[in-house]
């Protein structure tokens, strides 16, 4: 049963993309670098119940340099819910990442999502926008349970090297009252 769940997952992740890459073929993004639409689906060899269904949609270069791909959101097909980069949140990751503004211009942009939203919206999926503070809002959760994480690993450590100290300290014991 559960195997059956995957696949339909998964056979919806497919049909999401074929879906998207269709309506979207022939969508370019001029700038310096040309950009067309891509999902990607996860990089994992199962969903896990939908879980992992989760697809990013790429502005990918035509000339296929990954470094200059964008992403503009995620559909996580198992939820039925949709993320898309508003323009600035888009423009501040490229900006942190090149140290230069977008070369996608704005309007094209902002008549893509606006498209997605519309046509992802009628095929039943919630979508939400994320802004830059919410793109914050997100690094510094992830940043504080990395740091939660290390404290507690790290709060372990002297009572790992005392519990180490006392067993060499009753062999050394053992071995000299022999």
């Amino acid at each position: 049963m559960a195997q059956q769940a995957m696949t339909a997952f998964a056979q919806a992740a497919l049909a999401v993309s074929d879906l998207v890459a269709a309506k979207f073929s022939s969508t370019r993004f001029g700038g310096a670098v040309p950009r067309v639409v891509k999902v990607q689906p996860p990089n994992v060899p199962s969903t896990g119940g939908g879980k992992q269904a989760r697809e990013s949609i790429i502005l990918m270069p035509e000339s296929g340099d990954t470094a200059q791909a964008l992403t503009a959101g995620f559909i996580d097909v198992g939820l039925r819910g949709v993320e898309l980069r508003t323009f600035a949140a888009l423009d501040a990751t490229y900006q942190q990442r090149h140290k230069t503004r977008l070369d996608v211009p704005q309007r094209d942009y902002d008549a893509f999502v606006a498209e997605l939203q519309k046509f992802l919206g009628g095929e039943g999926y919630v979508v939400k926008m994320l802004d830059v503070d919410d793109l914050e809002a997100k690094a510094n959760k992830a940043n504080a349970a990395s740091k939660n994480a290390a404290e507690q690993s790290g709060s372990k450590l002297p009572l790992i090297l005392c519990s180490v100290v006392v067993v060499v300290a009753i062999v050394v014991v053992v071995v000299l009252l022999k």
